[in-house]
């Protein structure tokens, strides 16, 4: 019997999984720094103790911008 159950629409979930993010300081806020400076409003966060990964949750709407952000964030450093 839960208090209270809310609802939210249009909503994506992204989930930033890596091996490398266990124990490594500053991932988190390189992923939520890229999102802000896209200017994607983070509705959600969840992460496992596990720390292999981060699932945040958009707007529907945002949905392409962060997954650009991300990538930029992360994939391109690397390939640099």
């Amino acid at each position: 019997q839960p208090d209270a159950i809310d609802i939210f629409e249009n909503m994506s979930l992204i989930a930033t999984v890596g091996v490398g993010m266990a124990k490594r300081r500053g991932v988190s806020a390189k992923l939520f720094a890229a999102l802000s400076e896209a200017g994607v409003n983070i509705r959600m966060i969840d992460q496992g103790s596990s720390e292999m990964n981060i699932i945040v949750g958009v707007e529907d709407k945002d949905f392409e911008t962060a997954i650009k952000a991300i990538y930029k964030a992360f994939v391109d450093d690397h390939v640099h």
